[in-house]
Protein backbone atom coordinates (compact mmCIF):
# COMPACT_ATOMS: atom_id res chain seq x y z
CA UNK A 1 0.00 0.00 0.00
CA UNK A 2 2.84 2.39 0.77
CA UNK A 3 4.15 2.07 -2.80
CA UNK A 4 0.67 2.71 -4.18
CA UNK A 5 0.37 5.98 -2.26
CA UNK A 6 3.31 7.31 -4.27
CA UNK A 7 1.20 7.07 -7.43
CA UNK A 8 -2.40 7.30 -6.21
CA UNK A 9 -4.35 9.13 -3.50
CA UNK A 10 -4.41 7.25 -0.20
CA UNK A 11 -8.11 6.24 -0.46
CA UNK A 12 -7.47 4.66 -3.88
CA UNK A 13 -4.38 2.86 -2.56
CA UNK A 14 -6.38 1.55 0.42
CA UNK A 15 -9.23 0.31 -1.81
CA UNK A 16 -6.83 -1.37 -4.23
CA UNK A 17 -4.85 -3.05 -1.45
CA UNK A 18 -8.12 -4.16 0.19
CA UNK A 19 -9.21 -5.80 -3.07
CA UNK A 20 -5.84 -7.56 -3.39
CA UNK A 21 -6.11 -8.66 0.25
CA UNK A 22 -9.58 -10.13 -0.36
CA UNK A 23 -8.57 -11.83 -3.61
CA UNK A 24 -5.42 -13.28 -2.03
CA UNK A 25 -7.57 -15.33 0.35
CA UNK A 26 -8.94 -17.29 -2.65
CA UNK A 27 -12.45 -17.48 -1.21
CA UNK A 28 -14.74 -15.70 -3.69
CA UNK A 29 -17.81 -16.11 -1.47
CA UNK A 30 -16.10 -14.20 1.31
CA UNK A 31 -14.83 -11.34 -0.86
CA UNK A 32 -17.18 -8.65 0.55
CA UNK A 33 -16.30 -9.16 4.21
CA UNK A 34 -12.59 -9.63 3.43
CA UNK A 35 -12.65 -6.45 1.35
CA UNK A 36 -14.17 -4.55 4.29
CA UNK A 37 -11.55 -6.04 6.61
CA UNK A 38 -8.88 -5.01 4.09
CA UNK A 39 -10.26 -1.48 4.10
CA UNK A 40 -10.12 -1.37 7.89
CA UNK A 41 -6.57 -2.67 7.90
CA UNK A 42 -5.53 -0.16 5.24
CA UNK A 43 -7.14 2.76 7.06
CA UNK A 44 -5.55 1.67 10.34
CA UNK A 45 -2.12 1.65 8.71
CA UNK A 46 -2.71 4.97 6.92
CA UNK A 47 -3.72 6.59 10.21
CA UNK A 48 -0.91 5.19 12.35
CA UNK A 49 1.89 4.43 9.85
CA UNK A 50 2.62 1.54 12.18
CA UNK A 51 2.42 -1.96 10.70
CA UNK A 52 1.75 -3.42 14.14
CA UNK A 53 -1.74 -1.85 14.14
CA UNK A 54 -3.17 -3.76 11.13
CA UNK A 55 -1.28 -6.89 12.18
CA UNK A 56 -2.98 -6.73 15.58
CA UNK A 57 -6.39 -6.09 14.01
CA UNK A 58 -5.90 -9.03 11.65
CA UNK A 59 -4.93 -11.28 14.55
CA UNK A 60 -7.99 -10.16 16.52
CA UNK A 61 -10.23 -10.82 13.51
CA UNK A 62 -8.78 -14.32 13.06
CA UNK A 63 -9.11 -15.01 16.78
CA UNK A 64 -12.74 -13.90 16.69
CA UNK A 65 -13.48 -16.23 13.79
CA UNK A 66 -11.84 -19.14 15.60
CA UNK A 67 -13.76 -18.39 18.79
CA UNK A 68 -17.04 -18.14 16.89
CA UNK A 69 -16.48 -21.42 15.06
CA UNK A 70 -15.48 -23.13 18.32
CA UNK A 71 -18.61 -21.80 20.02
CA UNK A 72 -20.81 -23.02 17.15
CA UNK A 73 -19.17 -26.43 17.23
CA UNK A 74 -19.76 -26.68 20.98
CA UNK A 75 -23.41 -25.84 20.33
CA UNK A 76 -23.63 -28.88 18.04
CA UNK A 77 -23.30 -27.28 14.62
CA UNK A 78 -21.44 -29.18 11.92
CA UNK A 79 -18.70 -26.66 11.17
CA UNK A 80 -17.69 -28.23 7.84
CA UNK A 81 -21.30 -28.05 6.65
CA UNK A 82 -21.65 -24.52 8.05
CA UNK A 83 -18.52 -23.30 6.25
CA UNK A 84 -19.55 -24.88 2.94
CA UNK A 85 -22.96 -23.19 3.11
CA UNK A 86 -21.42 -19.75 3.72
Amino acid sequence: MVSLTKWFPTPVAIAFSAAVFALAHLTPGEFPQLFVLGLALGVSYAQTRNLLTPITLHALWNSGVILLLTFLQLQGYDIKEFLQAH
